[in-house]
């Protein structure tokens, strides 16, 4: 049996907040990887499966980028998920956020690693809608011009007609995502992440 090693890292949406965190514990439904492994485990039974949880909550950017080269001298794997810039929009432009997260994506493409982008999921206050879209059309424009770089539309399988979070998806802030959020999102990558690993 294949075994793939999946490295998934960001901010609390890939830690699992708020149910789940990949240090203390908690409900693994409340994280994306429960869902995407569950999915990939039906999907590609001949191959074994390994998800690392690199989420760690508040974290931004640059900090996300760090990890990731930090990681990166110590464990091998087969595909990225790197996820983030949540937690940046309260700080810096969506410029400089993209310059930060596009220092990550180049990282594991230097390492010719697949690498998957999901979008920045839907927040609930008029103030983000329009920043949140504006850099997820940058996240989504570098996979597109990009080799061995796929999209992952997480603000448009979470976003109501509004922009915001949907109240199914949402764990009550209006940020975090519910365990239905959760569900939703690992179950949207099984069919990306099994045909990049094809």
């Amino acid at each position: 049996m294949e075994n793939v090693t999946i490295l998934c890292i960001g901010d609390s949406h890939t830690a699992g907040f708020p149910d789940f965190d990949p240090l203390m514990g908690g409900n693994p439904e409340s994280s994306y990887q429960f869902w995407l492994h569950k999915g990939l485990e039906k999907k590609r039974p001949e191959k074994y499966f390994r998800l690392i949880n690199q989420g760690m909550c508040g974290d931004t950017s640059p900090g996300i980028v760090r990890r990731l080269l930090s990681t990166f001298t110590t464990t091998q794997c087969n595909l990225v998920i790197l996820a983030g810039g949540t937690n940046d929009l309260g700080m810096i432009g969506e410029k400089q956020i993209f310059t930060n997260l596009q220092e990550g994506y180049n990282a594991v493409r230097e390492r010719q690693l697949p690498l998957l982008v999901p979008s920045i999921p839907p927040i609930s206050l008029d103030a983000y809608v329009g920043r949140v879209t504006r850099l997820n059309h940058a996240i989504k424009a570098y996979a597109l011009s990009g080799e061995n770089v796929f999209f992952a539309d997480w603000f448009g399988a979470l976003k109501d007609e509004a922009g915001f979070l949907d109240d199914r998806y949402n764990a009550g802030d209006g940020v975090h995502l519910s365990i239905e959020g959760y569900e939703r999102i690992g179950s949207l990558m099984v069919p990306l992440v099994s045909n990049v690993l094809a």
